[in-house]
């Protein structure tokens, strides 16, 4: 059974994720409070898809989300601290706002990532 799951993870991947997106996890806060990274960005398959519409969190505020990733991962531990940065045509590092964990019964599957609008 496990060699049909990941045989069925490689075809999603190579099949239904035609897009990259750049991560990097690695932040602190400066003395501005600001987010800062270090190192080198990693690179993963992805399949991103537009969306025109909102989110709301745990207290009904609205969260603005432009962009949704899906990324096929067994072991990728993402944070709305991490730096996300979309392939073209978009080109450019949007915040992320909201992170879910896909599982299965043999363990994680993909995150998904909701990304906001660009930081003016």
């Amino acid at each position: 059974m496990t060699a049909v799951s990941a045989q069925f993870a490689t075809d999603l991947q190579v099949n239904m994720t035609p897009d990259t997106v750049s991560i990097r996890t690695s932040s602190t806060i400066n003395n501005y409070g600001e987010l800062s990274f270090s190192g080198d960005a990693t690179s993963y398959d992805a399949y991103i898809r537009r969306i025109n519409e909102s989110d709301r969190n745990d207290i009904d505020d609205t969260i603005e989300v432009d962009w949704v990733v899906y990324i096929p991962h067994s072991t990728l531990t993402l944070d709305v601290d991490d730096q996300l940065t979309l392939p073209a045509p978009i080109s450019e590092t949007r915040p992320i706002v909201k992170v879910d964990t896909r599982r299965d019964p043999k363990g994680q599957v993909g995150v998904v990532a909701y990304v906001g609008r660009k930081r003016i």
